[in-house]
Formats: C-alpha cells, structure tokens, sequence
C-alpha cells in the first residue's frame, strides 16, 4: 500500500489555504495518490496543535501575522532535519534567508500549479526511496520519527529502551523493548535481536564474534549463543549481498 502523504500549510488567509488545498487534492487525484492535507493559520497554531506529527511537506507563508515563516521555519528545523521546507510568498526578497534553513523552494503568489505539482511529485519520490524504512516513537510527549537506516543498536532497561542513533544522541524511551522490535522488524529487515535485551541494525555490524559484535562507531554488542547463528548468517549474507 502506497504511503499517504501528509501535507501542512501555514497561511492566515484563508481564502489562499483553501485554494492551496485544491490544488494538491488535484495532483493527488491526477496521481492516484493519498493525501492529507493540514491547514494551519499561524505558526503559533502549528506550535500548539501540530508540532509532534511528521509531515512529509511543509508550506511556510513567510509574511504571517505574529511569529513569520522564517522564524517557524528555524524551530521545526531544530527537530526535523530533513523534512521538505517551502516558503510561499509574495516578496521576492526573502529568497536568500532560506539557505539559512535548508528551504526546497519558493513558491511565490499566486501559486503556479505547474510548480507546485513539481514540488509534490519530488516529496513523492523521496518517500519511495525513503520506502517508509522509519517509525514514531513517544519521547516527552512528542511523536519523533527514527529513521531505522540510522539505527545502531537498541538496548533495553527495565521498562525502558535506549535507542542509539548515528551521529545523533541516544534516546531513553519508556516501553516494552520485544514490542518495540517486532515493530521495526516489521517495517524493515535490517533489524535483528543478538541477544534477549540487544538488537542491531545489520548494516552497521563490522565483525561478529561468538560473544559480541562490534558496531561502525566502534559500540560493541554482546551476541547470547541462541541468536548467534541467525545474526552470523545475516552479517554474511548482507555483505555477500554487497559484492
């Protein structure tokens, strides 16, 4: 089943969401694709109602009232890295700020639907090369998205289970860390449990010994007999694989 999109729009004129909202209910239709789209009036509404969802396409009018695009744009970065930014304006003189958060594109107004299209069909293609290798989890009451590519290993802790990450900080999050796994198992094959409280993300494994293995960032994983053999014939078929 084909990933629903998820859309949001922060614009404060009304008449201008809706027909924004148009449009991409008109490629989604000309793409058989699903889509959902959220309308937002002003980055304070966003804050409040929308910051914890993942959106695969983020819209920014930069000339809101109260807090503008630019400034929303600066806080989702701090939290979403690589999520698709675009600013919709009427001033062409913002152009250059969006460097400064990694913006996709201007869209300037009125809206060429030609263009947007364009937009949409490239967050299309992204999340089929993403191909939904990702999934949420609850940290401080916040929905935050793993990228499972980015997984090291996973380490349970009573009712916890600590998430490393390449290049980023470690995650303590509190739930039932079998639950947790067959979750990521499900949604991709990389994921394999070496031990009853250890998993690893394959990919990242360097050598594997009876005992341990050790990971790219040189993390080292105790391997329990019972797992050894499954995660030797994983390790030696992913890098076979690769030849």
């Amino acid at each position: 089943m084909e990933h629903t999109m998820t859309i949001c729009y922060c614009e404060d004129e009304s008449a201008q969401a809706k027909a924004f909202a148009i449009k991409i209910d008109q490629w989604a239709k000309n793409r058989n694709m699903k889509v959902r789209t959220d309308l937002f009036e002003c980055a304070e509404e966003y804050l409040f109602k929308a910051e914890q969802n993942y959106y695969d396409v983020i819209f920014l009018d930069i000339s809101m009232r109260g807090q503008n695009g630019m400034e929303l744009a600066r806080k989702i970065r701090e939290k979403e890295k690589d999520v698709i930014l675009v600013f919709v304006t009427s001033d062409a003189s913002y152009v250059f700020d969006g460097y400064e958060v990694g913006a996709y594109r201007y869209l300037m107004k009125p809206v060429d639907e030609k263009k947007l299209w364009e937009i949409l069909d490239y967050a299309r293609t992204q999340n089929a090369e993403d191909n939904g290798n990702y999934i949420l989890v609850k940290k401080d009451g916040q929905s935050v998205r793993v990228d499972l590519n980015d997984m090291l290993y996973i380490e349970a802790q009573k009712h916890y289970v600590n998430l490393y990450l390449e290049d980023q900080e470690s995650m303590n999050i509190k739930t039932v860390f079998t639950e947790l796994l067959q979750e990521m198992q499900e949604k991709s094959g990389i994921v394999l449990a070496t031990h009853r409280s250890y998993a690893v993300n394959i990919e990242k494994v360097v050598r594997i010994g009876r005992t341990e293995c050790v990971l790219t960032d040189g993390s080292v994983v105790p391997v329990s007999r019972s797992f050894y053999k499954e995660v030797n014939e994983a390790f030696i078929k992913y890098h076979l694989g690769r030849e």
